[in-house]
């Protein structure tokens, strides 16, 4: 994983935004590890195509739509259905690839200490086969498998629903679709990274058909076909966070300046991207993007733009008596499970603890510390909500009002839609902005949470430890090392880089150098004041972007400093 922790990042952060939290949660002990693994089992409540039943915690669901594409001659069955109805809608579904994808790429020991990582790729990859089978060719993306407007008059299982779906939407040379091919390409992109030490060949398919469908956003400018149910606004941010990853795989500085050219476009508002009150969202990346770019390089807008959204976030936004961060009455907690999954992204580069509170009593909330006393993810705790708007659930159908009847089967580790602005709830299928279900709501619930289990103290996170033995003191000669090479191969660059973000922020225990005993030069104590901290890591990616062309100290063969 990478990680960095920049000393200018908590100090701009300390200094600039002074955040007075004042969040009523009642105090509570949550089993976040009960309420991860239910976060993961939603989605198969969801999965869809002749392999439905397969690696499916529910009995309920079996076999559907199995001749999805064969209306334009292809096979796109597979994949998930969007929320309650059974529409495969692009957005939606590219963005809960990518950021499931990615809080697996951030938390993948908290899914290794949990017991959840073969679930959690078996999901992923669920997504991705799908995304792959839609991408026939470098040219051409199918981003859609149903009609809103037809699928909306069914109340039934999807097992039973009849006719065949249409294909009503593709990306190609005559029909852009920057937006849905940007935000598929880095869920593509992350997807390599998390599978390429299991299956370098299946990793490998991904990182292509991820740069082929980059290429074809960026190349072909302009908002996809959708307007009734998933309509899009920009396709900047899309692009933005497609090249973000592509830049974390490959380190072309080329990535960089395009996303610095992406951002420098207005909003739907005509606003600064940089001055963002909203969150991640299927139809707004742009804090996935300053998230990412805040860790990658360290850059100062990066770093403004993520304190002035949470800044806004703890500070400003409308709060209902409960503590509820309340952004949209139409499915308030996605928002707020989105943001708290920011916030902790942020708070483990920075180490701001208000971060971390703000972000837990949010999760709190869904999971029951609310004044209702009650939990928002269905299965969890004593008293969940027993009417989701989910038809596969549901087991009824529109008959005599039947599907309004508590749902016959249990949609294990759902997050509904949510409160209203007083943080009244009523279970009524038929209030869906407020009991309804989706993909998108439980993606970033699901990274939240892994983020609450890594830092609540509740499991033991292994301590990775070095892959082969230390050479023998008595055998091998001391051998010189320049500062800031820390994996001794006579270059100081971008890895470099990446194996001091890692260290900073313990994802790795030791630097490469450091395991070999024949060198005593401290590489990574780039100003010689003994200590190997964000200090340093600032040094170092000073020298790799060439703002400066040398540190503060030198060392001789046995760590002497000499300058």
């Amino acid at each position: 994983m990478r990680k960095t922790a920049v000393l200018l990042i908590v100090f701009t952060f300390l200094i600039t935004s002074l955040f007075s939290i004042s969040i009523s949660s009642a105090a509570a002990s949550h089993d976040y590890t009960t309420a991860l693994r239910y976060s993961i089992h939603f989605f198969d409540a969801n999965k869809c195509g002749p392999d439905a039943a397969v690696d499916n915690v529910f009995s309920w669901r079996g076999a559907c739509h199995t001749t999805d594409g064969s209306e334009i001659g292809l096979d796109l069955t597979g994949g998930y259905h969007d929320a309650g109805d059974h529409v495969k809608f692009g957005l939606p579904q590219a963005y809960t690839a990518a950021i499931l994808g990615w809080s697996f790429y951030e938390y993948k020991n908290v899914f290794d200490a949990t017991g959840n990582t073969q679930k959690m790729l078996s999901t992923l990859k669920y997504f991705t086969d799908y995304l792959l089978k839609c991408h026939p060719d470098a040219n051409t993306f199918y981003y859609q498998v149903g009609d809103g407007q037809e699928d909306h008059t069914y109340w039934g299982a999807p097992e039973v629903q009849p006719g065949r779906r249409p294909v009503p939407y593709v990306a190609n040379a005559s029909n852009p679709a920057s937006d849905v091919c940007g935000l598929t390409s880095a869920a593509l992109t992350i997807m390599y990274l998390n599978y390429k030490d299991i299956d370098s060949n299946y990793a490998n398919k991904c990182l292509k058909a991820a740069k082929e469908l980059y290429n074809m956003g960026k190349t072909n400018l302009g908002h996809y076909a959708e307007n009734a149910f998933y309509i899009s606004h920009s396709y900047w941010d899309d692009l933005s966070f497609a090249a973000a990853w592509l830049y974390e795989v490959e380190k072309d500085p080329n990535y960089l300046k395009e996303i610095d050219s992406y951002l420098s476009n207005k909003t739907l508002w005509g606003e600064s991207p940089f001055s963002n009150k909203w969150t991640m969202c299927w139809d707004d990346m742009y804090m996935g993007v300053f998230c990412k770019l805040a860790e990658l390089t360290g850059e100062q807008k990066y770093i403004d733009a993520m304190n002035f959204n949470l800044d806004y976030w703890m500070n400003t936004l409308t709060t209902t008596p409960g503590g509820l961060k309340y952004l949209d009455s139409w499915g308030a907690l996605r928002y707020a499970a989105a943001e708290a999954f920011i916030a902790m992204r942020y708070y483990e580069l920075t180490g701001n603890e208000s971060l971390k509170s703000f972000a837990k009593s949010q999760i709190d909330y869904m999971l029951g510390s609310n004044p209702l006393n009650m939990s928002y993810v269905i299965g969890y705790g004593s008293k969940y909500p027993k009417c989701p708007h989910h038809r596969a659930a549901n087991g009824y159908t529109y008959a005599n009002g039947d599907n309004a009847k508590p749902a016959k089967n249990l949609l294990l580790g759902a997050l509904v839609g949510g409160p209203n602005l007083s943080d009244g709830f009523t279970d009524d299928v038929n209030l869906y902005q407020h009991t309804e279900v989706a993909l998108d709501y439980n993606a970033a619930f699901v990274g939240a949470l892994a983020a609450m289990e890594k830092f609540s103290g509740n499991i033991i996170i292994p301590t990775p430890t070095p892959t082969s033995p230390l050479p023998t003191p008595s055998t091998t000669p001391l051998i010189w090392c320049d500062v800031g090479d820390l994996n001794a191969d006579g270059s100081v660059n971008s890895i470099d880089l990446s194996y001091m973000r890692r260290y900073i922020l313990r994802s790795i225990n030791t630097l490469p150098y450091q395991e070999d005993d024949r060198i005593r030069i401290p590489a990574a104590d780039m100003n010689g004041d003994g200590a190997i901290n964000s200090s340093d890591m600032s040094l170092l990616k000073r020298y790799v972007l060439r703002s400066i062309t040398e540190f503060p100290v030198k060392y001789d063969i046995y760590g002497n400093i000499i300058k």
